[in-house]
């Protein structure tokens, strides 16, 4: 091994181990899903999605094999820390005309790239050229076959384009969960040779070659990456997927591995609109069902198969009885606020300007009503009793909040076991809309 080689490797290694620290202490788990292996000694493109803005790449660097170039927007490079960093792990700049007021050239990235790929190397891009925020795929951009292709005509033979989805749980939030799905690469010569007669010169200025691979790239990613029409059928059909997946274990209580839901999901996100309608539509009735008696469908499925549905109800109804002592004195307390707040609720005016004025009320008529309560204790029995009243009056108003929610999810059960068209027990209802979501899942 020459000393370049050694120092490069050692570079490499010590990239790994900053990274992989990174990522533990970001993440809570990290789950790599590949159907195949990707044939190593080979170049490879990698393609991603792109909503993590600046985690997605940290993530890839952490989890592919062999450190990857990353194609980035040259604009990084203007922030000099940041720069001399993206210099320090080989990031690939490129140019977009919209951070530019004069016209460039990528012809240095397109030769970078094609240099990277040379000698079994790898690259990476983002081939959406943005951050996306919707849980959807954008339309790809032919940066990515243009990049193969020309590197194919450069000499680079047995470049593999490997597509990968990044699936996060909760993308703002420290410690969530992330699933990396790895999907089925796509083999350029043969993609080549299948679509081109022997002899044809298939180059990056070849237009109808370049977009023809670009559909191949988008078809790919969408089958790896999350691709739903809007966040109500990303989430409905992640928990259709969970609570499919949750009737076939065989702890019920047992949490549905991450990325084994989303796997499903993203599954499900490919079938035709009818069927994920069919599953969206199910999903939302058991919901419903599910905030009726204030329950999950973990702990429901639980007691459903252990005879405890009817605890469940009776648990609401203890948990209301024990907080009425409290809840006569919250009321009393904060009627008058209450009220206030429930007047504001019915001004006739734009719903931004409610959520801009409710909570500048409510702060104003509870705080003024409890600062009241505060110093009356104080004035008649001592700065001790003032301290109790500023530590019961938040307990009073959430023993008022929770007896409501309680009330109301009784009320509903008893309207929906009371309902004409249902005349069978309440928790049968919940249970044959349990299995309904099932079968739409599984019936796929």
């Amino acid at each position: 091994m020459s000393k370049t080689e050694s120092r490069r490797s050692t570079k490499d290694r010590f990239i790994g181990k900053v990274v992989g620290f990174l990522i533990r202490s970001l993440y809570r788990e990290v789950d790599v899903y590949a159907p195949v292996s990707i044939p190593s000694g080979r170049p490879k493109l990698n393609v991603a999605n792109h909503f993590g803005g600046v985690s997605d790449a940290l993530l890839l660097l952490g989890v592919l094999p062999d450190r990857p170039g990353i194609v980035a927007r040259d604009v990084i490079w203007n922030v000099p820390v940041v720069g001399r960093l993206m210099n320090w792990i080989g990031a690939i700049p490129v140019h977009k005309p919209e951070d530019h007021n004069s016209p460039t050239s990528n012809d240095e990235m397109f030769t970078s790239c094609y240099d990277a790929l040379n000698d079994a190397g790898n690259i990476l891009i983002f081939p959406e050229g943005v951050t996306r925020n919707e849980p959807s795929i954008a339309t790809v951009k032919t940066g990515a076959a243009r990049i193969a292709i020309g590197a194919r005509a450069h000499g680079v033979d047995g470049i593999q384009i490997v597509p990968i989805g990044i699936h996060y749980e909760n993308k703002a939030a420290l410690r969530s969960q992330v699933f990396i799905n790895v999907g089925m690469p796509l083999d350029l010569d043969e993609l080549i040779a299948n679509q081109w007669p022997s002899g044809t010169e298939v180059t990056a200025s070849n237009r109808a070659a370049v977009d023809a691979l670009t559909d191949g790239i988008d078809i790919a990613l969408r089958r790896a990456a999350p691709d739903y029409e809007d966040w109500s059928e990303a989430s409905q059909l992640a928990t259709g997927a969970a609570i499919a997946l949750r009737s076939q274990l065989d702890d019920s209580a047992s949490e549905v591995p991450f990325a084994l839901r989303d796997r499903l999901a993203n599954t499900l996100a490919d079938l035709p609109a009818e069927h994920r309608a069919r599953i969206c539509a199910s999903v939302k009735e058991y919901q419903e069902d599910l905030e009726t008696i204030g329950t999950t469908d973990a702990v429901l499925h639980a007691r459903l198969r252990t005879g405890g549905f009817l605890s469940a109800l009776m648990w609401q109804l203890i948990i209301g009885i024990c907080l009425l002592p409290f809840v006569a004195v919250g009321i009393a307390v904060n009627v008058i606020p209450f009220l206030l707040v429930k007047a504001v609720g019915r001004l006739r005016v734009a719903p931004s300007m409610h959520s801009t004025i409710k909570p500048v009320v409510a702060s104003l008529a509870f705080g003024v009503t409890w600062g009241i309560v505060i110093w009356r204790a104080i004035a008649t029995f001592g700065w001790s009793a003032g301290g109790v009243a500023f530590i019961l009056l938040p307990v009073y108003f959430a023993a008022v909040v929770l007896f409501v929610e309680r009330l109301m999810l009784i009320l509903r059960a008893y309207r929906r076991w009371r309902a004409p068209g249902y005349p069978q027990p309440f928790s049968e209802q919940v249970a044959a809309r349990r299995s309904a979501v099932v079968e739409a899942v599984l019936g796929s």
